[in-house]
């Protein structure tokens, strides 16, 4: 299956932070959205109409799944319903 993790952040944030290092422990790749220091980003960022970040972003070949703050629950549910498993190398 194809997939894409986004994660839409900012700096020295706590639970930006928290999100990452969940995907990162379990070696699931994901793509960093600053929102504050790339435009684009931004620009994504409020096209999602929310206020606040993380915003995790599951993109897979037929759906887009979305996540607001850090409820980590939610992701891995989200992760384990898509089957994405962590990159072994």
């Amino acid at each position: 299956m194809n997939y894409e993790v986004q994660i839409f952040t900012q700096p020295n944030c706590s639970s930006c932070a928290k999100v990452k290092g969940w995907f990162q422990e379990n070696r699931i790749s994901f793509i960093e959205k600053d929102i504050v220091n790339d435009p684009q980003a931004n620009q994504e960022f409020g096209a999602l109409n929310e206020k606040f970040v993380p915003i995790t972003v599951i993109i897979t070949d037929d759906k887009r799944y979305q996540v607001v703050g850090p409820n980590l629950k939610k992701i891995k549910t989200l992760v384990t319903t898509v089957g994405i498993s962590g990159q072994s190398n």
